[in-house]
């Protein structure tokens, strides 16, 4: 027997398969759930986490502010002090001991002298800083050093017996210089009568003596070490 559908197209049951409209709608509900539980995600932890990191990493840049701020006080600080000391060392190498230095001149001008029959009297003495002379070697040798100097003006006077012993009395007197310990160990330059102007002897008949009278000009240096920082 055969069967006939006498309904409508649009009420005969349909046979098999899912309802396309029944699929849109679940697939719009399912992205619509998804959609607010990423929303609620990023609301409820994201944005706190966020926060909370914001607020962790700002304290952290003040703390790190603060600490850097301290290490930058230090170290100006400490640089300060280095320059104090660069300083300092420089006015101690710069320094020049004078106390031996004038004994051995007090004891030098008393002789004894290559020649007798003489004394020696200084009668002025000046002492002040001075360019350095260029060429200044150190001791062991090697490159030119840096140097402090001091000029040395003084006024010195010969008293003789003989007045015609005056040349070998001056030529005595630079003598005894050169090869004295307070020429030769307390860093002069040059030679004792390097600035000698020459002399007029005359005597004085008063005490029976010759007189010879003049200035010098003598220059002490004193090589500056290297500085180094420790």
């Amino acid at each position: 027997m055969i069967l006939i559908n006498l309904l409508p197209p649009e009420l005969r049951r349909r046979q098999g398969g899912v309802s396309p409209l029944f699929i849109s709608v679940v697939a719009g509900g399912g992205t619509c759930l998804l959609l607010l539980l990423l929303w609620l995600y990023i609301i409820v932890i994201r944005i706190p986490n966020a926060e909370r990191l914001i607020i962790e990493k700002n304290q952290e840049l003040a703390d790190k502010t603060i600490q850097a701020e301290a290490v930058l006080k230090v170290e100006a600080q400490i640089l300060e002090a280095e320059d104090r000391r660069e300083q300092i060392v420089g006015l101690m190498q710069r320094k020049v001991y004078w106390a031996h230095t004038l004994d051995d001149f007090a004891t030098m001008l008393n002789g004894p002298f290559t020649v007798p029959g003489f004394d020696v009297r200084c009668q002025d003495l000046t002492i002040s800083e001075a360019a350095a002379v260029p060429g200044a070697r150190r001791p062991s040798g090697g490159k030119e050093a840096a140097t402090v100097a001091f000029l040395v003006k003084w006024r010195y006077k010969l008293l003789g017996k003989e007045r015609q012993l005056a040349g070998d009395y001056i030529k005595s007197f630079f003598e005894t210089i050169k090869t004295n310990r307070f020429w030769t160990e307390h860093g002069f330059a040059g030679i004792p009568e390097q600035s000698y102007k020459g002399d007029t002897p005359r005597p004085n008949t008063k005490i029976s003596r010759v007189v010879i009278e003049g200035d010098l000009d003598w220059q002490r240096q004193k090589i500056v070490e290297d500085q180094v920082r420790k």
